[in-house]
């Protein structure tokens, strides 16, 4: 009997070896460098956000994580690049709302947003803020909705091209207000809002940041701000629901993803320390700098917000006449 417990124990000490041995040879989560890729260039919000969240993982975990920028066609290149990475986790991407809006806006999508990806944490949303030209005479929302109304299509806003918040904030305005004012896209945002300035063009949606030192300026008419609620980044200014037009609500959104089948344990612990990161208040104040409210959801609860997200502009869509290309 004796030796039987003897060579039963000698067995246990060696199955807990080997566990041990097989721990030991699995790698920690992260064990090198994450990419994270942006859709965006150097200097716009999804960068400045990206660069917030990947050098703040990177103090936490003692692991580089660097931002990769791969701007073009509304983030579908960076997109595309990361559906077809390994999900193991080291492949993320940061992207605003024009990634879910592909495809109401593209035929071809190499890429499908609800399957080809798994949703970490939605980081942000951040409303824009309505902003004319001093040429028009105007000096409220009121005031521009009687004017519109007074010269159907005659007045134009500028945009930051099809799906970006700057366009479709616009039209969700010109929808529930009956009004007929044409688009004018630009390549460059900037000059998509400086020519409001000039008074080339009447009316642009920009960020709430990039508008405020020119409202301050006193060199354009503010409208309003698209969000639920005033900002705390701008207080006085109201919203456009509080300015005159009741139920209007539009946010551009920014939120982390992984390739899809990317591992559960993975999604949760990259779920978890993003969380962690946006409730550093010195984090916070860097968004609210931007005018962006934290979110900070879960995975489940952020997939739920894409798709009701998706379905509004969904609608939006089909009564304007945006229709794929």
């Amino acid at each position: 009997m004796q030796g039987r417990l003897s060579w039963m124990l000698g067995a246990a000490a060696v199955l807990v070896a080997l566990c041990a041995g097989s721990a030991m040879a699995q790698p920690r989560y992260p064990a090198r460098t994450v990419h994270m890729l942006v859709g965006y260039g150097p200097g716009t919000t999804s960068d400045v956000f990206a660069r917030l969240v990947a050098k703040s993982l990177t103090d936490r975990w003692h692991v580089a994580v660097v931002v990769d920028n791969r701007p073009g066609a509304a983030g579908t290149i960076a997109a595309q690049a990361v559906a077809s990475a390994p999900p193991d986790g080291y492949t993320l991407m940061l992207i605003s709302n024009a990634f879910t809006l592909g495809p109401l806006l593209q035929k071809e999508l190499p890429y499908d947003p609800f399957r080809d990806f798994a949703a970490i944490t939605q980081i942000a949303q951040t409303p824009n803020i309505f902003l004319a030209s001093k040429t028009l005479g105007v000096s409220n929302l009121k005031e521009f909705i009687e004017l519109a109304r007074k010269e159907p299509g005659k007045l134009q806003y500028s945009s930051s091209g099809r799906g970006t918040p700057s366009q479709i904030s616009v039209e969700l305005f010109k929808s529930m207000a009956g009004l007929k004012i044409q688009e004018i896209p630009y390549k460059d945002s900037n000059l998509a809002f400086t020519d409001v300035i000039s008074g080339t063009v009447s009316l642009n949606a920009p960020g709430l940041a990039q508008g405020l030192p020119y409202v301050a300026a006193g060199r354009v008419v503010t409208l309003g701000i698209t969000g639920s609620k005033r900002s705390v980044a701008a207080p006085d200014i109201p919203t456009l629901a509080e300015a005159g037009l009741p139920g209007y609500e539009a946010y551009g959104w920014h939120g982390i993803f992984a390739p899809g089948k990317t591992p559960p344990e993975i999604v949760a612990f990259l779920h978890d320390e993003i969380v962690a990161i946006l409730d550093d208040p010195k984090n916070k104040a860097v968004f609210q700098k931007q005018g962006a409210e934290i979110v900070a959801n879960t995975p489940d609860e952020f997939r739920a917000y894409l798709k009701a997200d998706y379905e509004k502009w969904h609608k939006l869509f089909d009564e304007v006449g945006i229709r794929p290309e």
